[in-house]
């Protein structure tokens, strides 16, 4: 357990700094780079906090960088005896309240890593416990307040983007914009009322997009990323700019095959739905 604590700290700080880096550069790669761009970069980043490349190193080239031991012993004995017997008679003491605080600080050290690697993996129970019920709770809501439907319009954008399985249409009456819910078993929910032909075309475009790109997988697995890394701030941040991340591109990914008037018809459908 302490062993995968250490590995988790080491991940986490790369985490930190890799996160703080790109918000930094952020104003700057937001211009520059396409939103895929931003979307991928940070999942890069999420990668990095959960795979542990550093272990992957030959030992060799970490002993060819670390010279051995006995090398710094055969520098200390080359110094002059003189310099050691003339030391000054108050450095005794300083050695021994210096190897006290180093006593001190090794023993604090010492119980620290061997309670808070319990207290990490009872933090991220906790934080999985509070998503997953939080999430079946959402289900068995939706379950209750929708009926199942049928859109002409929905089963022909599944033909174009070449969906193929099987995605239930949904009516909720306790939302107020689409959303697709489910990894392994997705569906679409969308709010009661009659959507014209239009609108129900870029709201399916939306949905099913990004079921075509996995961006739930995607999602769920940041969610588990940052309960690994409950206790690194950052963490939460680099959740929240993927989420965001993932919407931007899938709006670009559905409007570039569109004209003009078909996009302004799409940002204001996405939107009067977000309002």
């Amino acid at each position: 357990m302490t062993e995968l604590f250490k590995t988790v700290l080491i991940l986490s700080s790369l985490g930190f700094a890799l996160t703080a880096t790109l918000l930094c550069i952020k104003p700057v790669t937001a211009k520059k780079f396409p939103a895929r761009w931003q979307y991928y970069i940070w999942i890069t980043v999420l990668l990095c906090m959960v795979v542990p490349v550093y272990k992957l190193i030959p030992e060799e080239t970490v002993e060819n960088i670390i010279p051995p031991e006995n090398e710094h012993v055969h520098y200390v004995q080359d110094l002059p005896f003189e310099n050691i017997t003339n030391l000054p008679p108050q450095t005794e003491e300083y050695v021994q309240e210096t190897q006290k605080s180093a006593f001190d600080f090794a023993a604090v050290l010492s119980f620290a890593m061997r309670y808070l690697p319990y207290v990490w993996a009872l933090g991220a129970i906790i934080y999985l416990a509070f998503a997953f019920s939080s999430y079946f709770l959402f289900l068995s809501r939706k379950r209750k307040n929708s009926s199942a439907c049928e859109n002409e319009v929905f089963e022909k954008i599944k033909q174009e983007l070449s969906i193929k399985r099987r995605i239930p249409l949904r009516k909720a009456s306790d939302i107020s914009s689409p959303v697709l819910v489910g990894v392994f078993f997705p569906k679409v929910y969308v709010p009661c009322g009659e959507l014209d032909e239009k609108q129900a075309r870029m709201v399916f475009m939306h949905e099913l997009t990004h079921y075509k790109r996995h961006d739930l997988a995607i999602k769920w697995f940041s969610l588990f990323v940052n309960a690994i890394h409950w206790f690194n701030p950052l963490s939460y941040l680099l959740c929240r700019n993927i989420s965001d991340a993932c919407e931007v591109s899938c709006d670009i990914a559905v409007t570039k095959n569109m004209t003009e008037e078909e996009q302004k018809l799409y940002m204001k459908t996405i939107l009067d739905f977000a309002r």
